[in-house]
């Protein structure tokens, strides 16, 4: 699939206690996905194989690898913190949710499989009884959810004890869900004339992100 640009977007039905809660607390086993196998089923790379275990990953860019490894022992404030500095990328919490639109831009799969591994962890965290969607797209592509008739990458559905991959889903009513969350995204980020996303609002990002700054930044 090579070096394009991925996209995480999804709204997790959250407390503040609970979403103060996931920031601190360090990534789940991928354990906690019950079918990580079944990640592209159904989707626009139906047929791929999602290398969860970057066995791949680690034959040609074993630094790279490790320190993937390295980021799934973290917590998502120490993932998210640096990211956050770097611009385009909203993660907050408001309204009793937690509300995410990342933009990995030019990033890899393997990488946003622990953006994945950690919003499957955040329904530990979630109101009881939560299922919610993550929504999982990219390509060489600017940011903007897809278009009808467009397949996404990967749905996954986050509940408060697992998470599972699911091969359908209606996409038209994830979307206008996603919508608000989108355009608050796209109004606060712009385009410079080198086609690089400019630093975001700080409206887009958590209060959390900003006042407990973590150095250093993730590996590709």
């Amino acid at each position: 699939m090579g070096a394009r640009s991925f996209m995480l977007a999804t709204r997790i039905p959250m407390s503040r206690y609970g979403f103060d809660e996931w920031l601190s607390t360090p990534l789940p086993g991928l354990d906690i996905i019950e079918n990580p196998s079944a990640m592209y089923r159904g989707w626009a790379v139906d047929g791929a194989h999602p290398d969860w275990d970057l066995t791949e990953t680690a034959a040609h860019y074993p630094q790279a690898a490790a320190g993937i490894r390295a980021d799934r022992t973290k917590t998502p404030l120490h993932l998210l913190a640096p990211r956050a500095a770097q611009g385009f990328n909203l993660l907050r919490h408001r309204e009793e949710a937690l509300e995410v639109y990342l933009y990995d831009y030019h990033g890899e799969e393997t990488s946003t499989q622990t953006d994945l591994l950690m919003l499957a962890g955040a329904g530990r965290f979630a109101h009881p009884g939560t299922e919610a969607p993550v929504l999982y797209w990219g390509g060489d592509i600017y940011p903007g959810l897809p278009m009808p008739g467009d397949e996404p990458l990967a749905v996954m559905l986050v509940t408060d004890t697992r998470a599972r991959f699911v091969d359908t889903y209606p996409l038209d009513a994830l979307i206008t869900e996603l919508t608000p969350i989108e355009a608050d995204f796209l109004a606060a980020t712009d385009y410079g004339d080198d086609e690089v996303p400019a630093q975001p609002s700080l409206d887009l990002l958590d209060a959390a992100l900003r006042v407990h700054p973590v150095p250093g930044s993730r590996t590709r």
